[in-house]
């Protein structure tokens, strides 16, 4: 935790010297502005000013700075170099102008300039205004002449309107693309003649060829195949989980009542009572609490199966060491073993023992609601830098835009 809350404080101290070196609060020595370049838009500028003499606190203003214009001469020049441009801007992925069969590019905005183009066609059902073509009727020996139109503004009330001549061919089909292609615009026109009937039939034949139809396989249905032995894995591993879960709470909530356990096996001991009464005094007393609609606890349910095993018969010795081993924790096992021990010798110092193991039980629990506590706090951190991460970027992108 020591390590988690410095790196904490050390991204704290690195976000304050980032904005400190990218927001420098020296004054702005002649008051220069640099404008966005030609073509990149207009800007916000922020400032803080101080007037020395008429008021010490500094005052926020905010005011639009437009992109560089070019002069009258400029973009007349501009203009008439642009169509060379044009023509290369628009080719795409074909060769050349007299060669299209895939999408031109028609931008709205020459990038370089900045100016704006609004383009039109001379026939607008084979190149869209979008630059999409469309030729798939279209005579692939011949090709098919179409004009675009661009009509470039300078932003300055200076407009040209240049023409480009495109010849536009049929997109390039392999022979299978080509006899598909076919057979779809035999399919089409058969509909498109029985519109007035209830249904039309597809045809049987086309280029001397026989065509035989099947309903498309759904292949989505093969995930229900594989659904069934994921879901067997995903419940498998489901139960591990929770079965792991429960053996650590288990584990949390023994190692929890250890103490307890010695504590009162101690004050009875100290009492007079036998090991054997002292354990049935400690068991009868939780079953009357479990009777009551108490709180189950692993370590005195297995008490109390060992005391049940002991009035059927099962020899005391046999039954504590069964109870250890149910148990499976260490301590339970001492436990065990100093019972079976005293059981067997008559060990006279046993209160002597349990003390200490009972001043050894407590500090375990000390230990163990620490370590919790622990555990909690750190499940913590993942939201916690999660809300360092977003407080980084909401500081951290403003200050590199204004930069860029």
């Amino acid at each position: 935790m020591e390590i988690t809350e410095l790196l904490c404080v050390l991204a704290g101290i690195l976000l304050f010297g980032l904005m400190e070196v990218m927001n420098p609060e020296e004054a702005m020595g002649d008051g220069y502005i640099q404008r966005n370049a030609y073509g990149q838009g207009k800007d916000t500028v922020g400032l803080m000013i101080e007037v020395p003499g008429h008021s010490d606190e500094a005052a926020e203003i905010t005011f639009p700075v437009e992109e560089r214009q070019y002069t009258r001469g400029q973009a007349l020049a501009e203009l008439d170099a642009l169509e060379g441009r044009l023509k290369e801007m628009i080719l795409g992925d074909n060769p050349a102008l007299s060669q299209v069969r895939t999408k031109l590019q028609l931008v709205s905005r020459d990038s370089q300039t900045g100016f704006r183009i609004r383009w039109s066609s001379s026939r607008s059902d084979i190149i869209g205004f979008d630059g999409s073509i469309s030729a798939e009727e279209i005579d692939e020996n011949t090709g098919c002449q179409v004009v675009l139109k661009a009509e470039v503004s300078d932003g300055l009330g200076d407009s040209r309107s240049f023409s480009i001549p495109v010849t536009v061919f049929p997109p390039l089909m392999s022979e299978q693309e080509r006899w598909r292609s076919g057979l779809l615009k035999a399919i089409a026109a058969e509909e498109g003649r029985t519109r007035t009937e209830a249904g039309f039939y597809l045809p049987t034949e086309y280029e001397g060829e026989a065509v035989i139809y099947y309903p498309k396989e759904d292949h989505d249905s093969i995930w229900l195949l594989v659904l069934g032995p994921v879901m067997a894995a995903l419940l498998r591993v489901r139960r591990a989980s929770e079965k792991k879960n429960l053996q650590k709470e288990r584990e949390r909530k023994l190692l929890l009542d250890y103490s307890e356990v010695i504590s009162k096996l101690q004050i009875f001991l100290g009492a007079g009572m036998t090991v054997h009464t002292a354990w049935e005094r400690i068991v009868l007393d939780y079953r009357r609490i479990r009777e009551r609609g108490g709180e189950e606890r692993p370590a005195y349910e297995e008490m109390l199966q060992t005391y049940y095993q002991v009035q059927s018969g099962t020899a005391e010795g046999t039954a504590y060491e069964e109870f250890g081993r149910r148990c499976m924790l260490q301590p339970y096992l001492k436990l065990a073993g100093l019972l079976e021990q005293n059981r067997r010798t008559g060990t006279k110092n046993l209160r002597y023992l349990l003390q200490i193991e009972m001043t050894d039980a407590f500090e375990q629990r000390k230990n163990l609601a620490r370590r919790q506590g622990e555990e909690a706090a750190t499940k913590l951190l993942v939201p916690l830098f999660l809300m360092l991460g977003v407080v980084m970027v909401i500081v951290v992108v403003p200050a590199f835009l204004t930069f860029y």
